[in-house]
């Protein structure tokens, strides 16, 4: 919390439910795709239930790699079921790396709402925000050794931007790679990682991160992405 000055004035709270307040997504395109998405994982969700939906090994022993996810919009747990992106990667990075080496931490705890006061179409949850900015800290001051991976999809990658623009520049400078999955700011940069470290997954056609054009199904596959996103996060931490 070194990192700017006038935080000290500020609580994360008020600053983290100033961020972004005025983005522009709100169209009747995007409430009708969020409201689609909702309702196909709250569906899923009953059939995801005996999935590993929740990951939380930053309470455990430090690793060499430590990886923070924020879930979508209706996704079960803190990383989601069997069709997010989340659970995805993670086995492509276990299969890659060893279990032994990785520590995968999901942030929970902010709410979902499908009306129109939905958290995405305000730029993001505060409270996931905020929660997404204790987690990388606490990863970065925990375990002083680890390279952290930063990761989000959809409403999750809105998490990831917002608690970037915050870290401290020590937090900022032990990121070794971020990845993000149908990113509502799919161009902007992560805080002030330099490009080359970041992935940005963005389907065609997908209404969430390429335009409204788009619709909602491409909004829905993004695990077929895993293998890619954990080839590149690979080459970040060897580069790192």
């Amino acid at each position: 919390m070194k990192n700017l000055s006038f935080l000290s004035l500020l609580s994360l709270s008020t600053v983290f439910a100033a961020v972004r307040e005025n983005y522009d997504a709100v169209t009747p395109q995007r409430i009708d795709a969020i409201e689609r998405i909702f309702a196909f994982y709250q569906a899923r969700q009953i059939t995801t239930a005996a999935n590993n939906d929740s990951e939380n090994e930053l309470s455990g022993p430090c690793k060499p790699v430590t990886v923070i996810f924020a879930r979508g919009t209706g996704e079960s747990g803190n990383v989601g079921g069997a069709h997010s992106p989340g659970p995805a990667l993670f086995s492509e990075i276990r299969n890659m790396m060893g279990s032994q080496n990785v520590a995968i931490q999901g942030v929970a705890n902010y709410e979902i709402e499908t009306d129109c006061d939905n958290r995405y179409l305000k730029g993001g949850d505060p409270d996931g925000s905020k929660n997404y900015y204790n987690l990388t800290e606490q990863a970065a001051s925990q375990c002083p050794d680890t390279k952290i991976v930063l990761t989000g999809y959809s409403q999750g990658a809105q998490l990831a931007h917002n608690a970037a623009r915050w870290f401290s520049l020590n937090t900022t400078q032990r990121i070794a790679a971020a990845v993000m999955f149908g990113d509502p700011y799919a161009g902007d940069s992560v805080g002030f990682l330099p490009s080359t470290k970041v992935l940005n997954v963005c389907h065609d056609q997908d209404v969430i991160c390429a335009g409204l054009n788009g619709g909602a199904a491409q909004h829905l596959t993004y695990s077929r992405d895993a293998p890619e996103a954990a080839r590149f996060i690979m080459t970040r931490i060897m580069k790192s």
